[in-house]
C-alpha cells in the first residue's frame, strides 16, 4: 500500500509488523493521507493528515503470496477521523524476473 504522496514530498511512510501465529502477521502502517497544494507556492503541498493502515495477513508456505484483511482509517489534521474503510488484501511477490505480463 502507498501513501499516495508525490516524490517530491519524500513519500514518507513508517509502520512495525508482528508474528503472532505460524504465517500470520499483524501489521500497523502510518502515511500522510494527501498533498493539499492551496497556498503553498513550492507545490510540494502541505499535509492533510495521516492514514493509519492495519493489516492481517497469512504467509502462503512458499513465501511468495499473502492474504488477509485491512483497515484504513484516515484523519485531518486536527485528529477528526474523515475515511474508514475495511477490505481484503492479497499480494504476489515480486522479483527479478518479474514481467509485465506476470503483473496483469
Amino acid at each position: 500500500m502507498n501513501s499516495v504522496r508525490p516524490p517530491q514530498d519524500g513519500d514518507f511512510c513508517m509502520g512495525v509488523w508482528k508474528k503472532i501465529g505460524k504465517n500470520t502477521y499483524k501489521l500497523n502502517h502510518f502515511a500522510w493521507f494527501a498533498n493539499d497544494t492551496a497556498n503553498a507556492p513550492s507545490g510540494i503541498g502541505n499535509p492533510t493528515g495521516p492514514t493509519r493502515f492495519f493489516q492481517q495477513i497469512t504467509l502462503s508456505a512458499d513465501g511468495n503470496h499473502y492474504r488477509g484483511t485491512f483497515t484504513l482509517d484516515a484523519y485531518d489534521t486536527s485528529g477528526t477521523q474523515v475515511a474508514h474503510i475495511v477490505g481484503v488484501i492479497a499480494a504476489t511477490r515480486i522479483t527479478v524476473n518479474t514481467t509485465v505480463p506476470d503483473l496483469l
